[in-house]
Order: C-alpha cells, then sequence, then structure tokens
C-alpha cells in the first residue's frame, strides 16, 4: 500500500478486489466455512471476507493499498487459518477466535483505509528505512532531559510571566491544535509510564550517571509486547472483557498502571497547575510546563492536515489497537506512527469527574523511528547532533523542540512543534497562591473524588492547627 508522496497528487486508484492470496495467504477452504454459523455482525466468514476486501480496495484514492495492506493483515490471516484448523472439531471456537482475536473487525479496517485515503503523507519512507543504531552511551552535553529542553526553553519567574508566555505562544501558533503537559522537575522527561516501567526493567542507565556504553531502551516492538500482555490480563485474569483497548488503558492509567497514554490537557493553565502543584519532593526544583502541537506546521499556502484525534466511534472502538497491525518501520510510516509528523489525541468520555475537571486528554504516538537522514533536526551545534540516547532519556515520542518565543516555520519533515517552558522553583508558590484564589484551581478542585479526598487528608497533620 502506497501513500501520496509528502506535497504530491492524488494517483488514480485501482477499483479492483483483492483475494486472500494477493493479500500473501493462502484461501480458507469454502467447504469447511461456509455452511457454519454466522459471524456477530450478520455476516458468514465468506461474507466477512469479501466485505472486507470491498472495503480495502473499493474506491480510486487507494490505489496500490494492496501490497502493503499485504504486508500488515497477512500475518493476521495465517494466524487466523491456522486457528480455523485447530478448531476443526469445534467449530464455534475457530469462529470466535476468528472474529475476536485473528483478523482487524470490518470498523477498523474500513478506519485504517479510511485514514489512509483522507490523511495526507507527511513523511517520506526513504526517511525511516535505515533506522539509526545504537550511537554509544549519551552525548558529552547530555546530563538530563534538562539538556535536551533547555536551548529552546522559556523561563517563567512569576504568574505575569506565565500568562504572558501562554498568550503569546497562543496568539504565535493560530492554526496549530496544542495540548499541555505540566512537570513538577524540569529535570524530567516526556515520558508514558509504560516506557518509564520498561525503562527500569531493561536497566537503562540515565546520563546523569555516566555510562559508558550504548543503553537499552524500550522500542516499538517491547512496547507493543508489554501492552499485549496487560491486554490479556486484564481480560483473561481481571475479566474486563468487555472494553475497546483505548478504555481498558485509559482505565489501568487512571488507577496509576504502565500505558503508553501520556496524560495531558486542553486547558494550558490546568498544565501549569500540575508543574506546580504542591509536594515536599519536588517544591525545591524548577518545573516544566510542555505544549504539544498535534500536526505540524504547513507550507504557506498549502492546505492543514487534517486533525488527528481519535473517538470511539472509528479507530479507538478497536478490540485491539490499530498500531498493533504495524509490524514494520514501513507500515508505521505508513501511517505516521512514530514519525514525530502526526500525534493521534484522545479525548476520553467523562467516566470519572476528573476528566472533566481537568480538560483531560492522552497523546498516542510510536516510539521514534530515528535515523542518520533526520539527525539535522536535532542539532547540539554545528554538525554535532542529539544521538538516539539523547532523544529516548527526553521522552517516548518525537519531541522536536521549537522556541516558543518565535512563530514556527515549517520543516521538510514536518515534525510536530514541541514547546517548554521551565517554571522557576521561586516562583511555584505565587503561581499556586494566583491559580487557587483566581481561578479557583485547587486539590479539591483538580481532584474532585473521594480519592482526591483521601490523599489529600493523607497529607495533613490533621492535629486541628487547621483551624
Amino acid at each position: 500500500m502506497t501513500k501520496n508522496e509528502p506535497e504530491g497528487d492524488d494517483t488514480p486508484g485501482d477499483e479492483s478486489t483483492p483475494s486472500a492470496a494477493d493479500l500473501g495467504a493462502e484461501e480458507v477452504n469454502a467447504d469447511d466455512l461456509a455452511s457454519g454459523p454466522s459471524t456477530p455482525s450478520g455476516f458468514t466468514t465468506d461474507q466477512y471476507g469479501a466485505f472486507i476486501n470491498s472495503i480495502l480496495l473499493g474506491s480510486e484514492a487507494v490505489r496500490g493499498m494492496r501490497e502493503q495492506m499485504a504486508a500488515t493483515l497477512a500475518p493476521a490471516i495465517r494466524s487466523m487459518q491456522e486457528q480455523v484448523a485447530k478448531s476443526a472439531g469445534t467449530f464455534a471456537l475457530g469462529i470466535e477466535a476468528y472474529n475476536r482475536a485473528m483478523l482487524p473487525s470490518a470498523e477498523v479496517v474500513t478506519a485504517l483505509a479510511r485514514q489512509l485515503k483522507n490523511m495526507p503523507a507527511l513523511t517520506r519512507p526513504g526517511d525511516f528505512d535505515e533506522p539509526s543504531p545504537p550511537q554509544g552511551p549519551y552525548s558529552d552535553v547530555m546530563d538530563s532531559p534538562r539538556s535536551y529542553f533547555q536551548a529552546t526553553e522559556e523561563v517563567i519567574e512569576s504568574f505575569d510571566d506565565l500568562h504572558a508566555a501562554i498568550t503569546k505562544l497562543i496568539s504565535k501558533t493560530p492554526e496549530l491544535p496544542l495540548v499541555w503537559r505540566g512537570v513538577r522537575s524540569a529535570d524530567w522527561g516526556l515520558h508514558s509510564y509504560l516506557y518509564r516501567h520498561l525503562m527500569e526493567v531493561n536497566g537503562v542507565v540515565p546520563p546523569a550517571e555516566r555510562p559508558t556504553e550504548p543503553q537499552p531502551y524500550p522500542d516499538e516492538d517491547q512496547m507493543v509486547a508489554a501492552e499485549r500482555e496487560v491486554l490479556r490480563i486484564a481480560r483473561s485474569d481481571w475479566r474486563f472483557d468487555n472494553l475497546s483497548a483505548l478504555e481498558t488503558f485509559a482505565r489501568v492509567q487512571h488507577f496509576g498502571g504502565p500505558t503508553r497514554l501520556i496524560d495531558v490537557t486542553k486547558n494550558p493553565y490546568i498544565g501549569a497547575w500540575f508543574a506546580i502543584e504542591l509536594d515536599a519532593t519536588t517544591e525545591s526544583d524548577d518545573a516544566r510546563l510542555f505544549a504539544l502541537a498535534t500536526k505540524p506546521v504547513s507550507r504557506e499556502g498549502k492546505q492543514q492536515p487534517p486533525d488527528s484525534a481519535l473517538s470511539l466511534d472509528d479507530l479507538g472502538a478497536a478490540r485491539d489497537p490499530f498500531w498493533h497491525l504495524l509490524e514494520t518501520n514501513a507500515d508505521r510510516q505508513l501511517f505516521e506512527w512514530g514519525t514525530g509528523a502526526r500525534r493521534r489525541v484522545w479525548v476520553p468520555p467523562a467516566y470519572d469527574p476528573r476528566i472533566s475537571a481537568q480538560n483531560a486528554a492522552f497523546i498516542l504516538d510510536g516510539v521514534p523511528i530515528t535515523s542518520s537522514k533526520l539527525a539535522p533536526y536535532f542539532k547540539i551545534e554545528g554538525s554535532t547532533y542529539w544521538r538516539r540516547n539523547d532523544l529516548l532519556a527526553s521522552a517516548s515520542i518525537y519531541a522536536k523542540m521549537f522556541q516558543s518565543t518565535a512563530k514556527p516555520r515549517y520543516n521538510a519533515r514536518n515534525f510536530a512543534p514541541t514547546f517548554s517552558f521551565r517554571i522557576s522553583a521561586e516562583a511555584k508558590r505565587e503561581i499556586r497562591e494566583v491559580m487557587e484564589s483566581r481561578f479557583g484551581y485547587r486539590r479539591s478542585y483538580i481532584y474532585p473524588d473521594m480519592s482526591g479526598l483521601a490523599s489529600h487528608l493523607k497529607s495533613l497533620p490533621l492535629d486541628g492547627s487547621a483551624g
């Protein structure tokens, strides 16, 4: 399956319908399946397969999908055939495995095809065909994620500084959707909990300890394997079997479990509140507020790329994550997964009062696919570039940093901008006081549930001194 090259023209389509052989798999014996029970959608299995095939190449806009989709779906089809063969004596079990595990649902296939049809290509396959290998330990200037962010950060010394910086950035990025994330220490990176967990499992040594060898940072394959384990345990042991993968991950995340989701908010002041939230372990540290654009800056005169929001009526409804179908870097580049060009945002249903109170959302993206062709976009100075270890120590997704004080400019590789504000430790108290008195942002507002109350009570002496 091919996509338009960046800034290219649409290619006329091939309206033929692929067979199972076109998709890289042997045909299933029709006599074994045609007389069986229908799938939950009302199709027989033959009709179901034909329906999926007709979706894949049913319009002119998706010419060439046969080759790439074959690479993506053929393993799933072969697995389905093996499962059906093993279940010959218990046909119903074979059908259940076919529907629930082996092939993506018709809705997911439709959604993936629609993405390829409607979303322009933002990256070039050639930029990712030779991923960079480990390049020694860390750069000499890399002490912590702060080292990576500091060249472009804006320093905040007061609430007035914060308000002015937010206002200025928004005014300079009117066409860029932004989401915000605050962290209590400026030395912390932009990582998902699952990525941090796997760093610990792998024994990654942080740059501050000056290791002399390459570090075993998690890659996309390890992240996917961990997610499959999370889903297996949630569904088989805990019996949370009636939720989509995205909803399962969101609920695990809500209760402090490891997922690839990165918590963000659509409200910059809520993001800042999380950065300056009172915590004895980080109160003396500078904090950091990130602003992440969810799409790249468009070339002047060119059409804006469409929004990358997910919903539970589309890709987000899948029982298994759509990105688990992307088994190679070529597949991932095709769907802009791990390329830094398209950050998918999901605003979950308000199943918990915190979601509404925090204007919460999640960022989803793949582990960065780094290569020598992209290195010049991550310059330290001159011809010295940040290494892969440096980038992964700083973020589990691509974080191409831009100056927040200047209007972001188009870049040929379409990296979506990331901006950073370092809030000085001395400014935290004053900003908290203003947010509480003027905005009403306090713990009871941000965490408006019994869990929030219990957590707050544990932090108090409860000796009557509070009056």
